[in-house]
């Protein structure tokens, strides 16, 4: 899988969603639930962030109820609350792990406007165009570091 980050973004994201993890825990909160009460909101696009990032748009309560319904989330809660009652009980040695993320972070070299690197104005960018016949072209454009990109768009 093409995974665009070398350094930085994964440890970033890390230390964020595990912070995450603990604010929910001491405030008594579902880990989603918590994430989902801190999520911009759709109809705050554009979104500047305190820091002065500019976020165009999105829909981060749907993306995240969807993944949760497609995992059966509070199912998988529930099942979650048995094993460790089970585990108490001494029936069981088995434990059961949920983890939530959910980050936005920008990619390569970010926007040009904000991350010119030595005047090159580095940016991703895609492009897909679906022709009347049913045949598509999609056009990739990314500055690699050795991930394998070349081998994930040709598959």
């Amino acid at each position: 899988v093409a995974y665009r980050c070398s350094f930085r973004v994964t440890e970033a994201a890390y230390c964020i969603e595990r912070a995450m993890d603990i604010m929910a825990q001491k405030l008594g909160m579902d880990p989603a639930e918590f994430r989902m009460k801190n999520l911009i909101r759709r109809e705050q696009f554009p979104y500047t962030s305190a820091m002065g990032w500019q976020y165009d748009s999105g829909d981060y309560q749907t993306a995240m109820n969807k993944a949760m319904e497609s995992v059966s989330y509070k199912k998988l809660r529930e099942e979650q609350k048995a094993k460790r009652e089970a585990f108490k009980r001494g029936e069981t040695r088995e434990l059961m792990g949920i983890g939530v993320a959910f980050f936005t972070e920008i990619v390569g070299a970010g926007p040009s406007r904000a991350c010119d690197i030595l005047g090159i104005a580095m940016f991703d960018s895609a492009e897909i165009r679906i022709h009347p016949t049913g045949t598509g072209i999609c056009r990739l454009g990314t500055k690699s570091q050795g991930q394998g990109h070349e081998t994930t768009y040709a598959q």
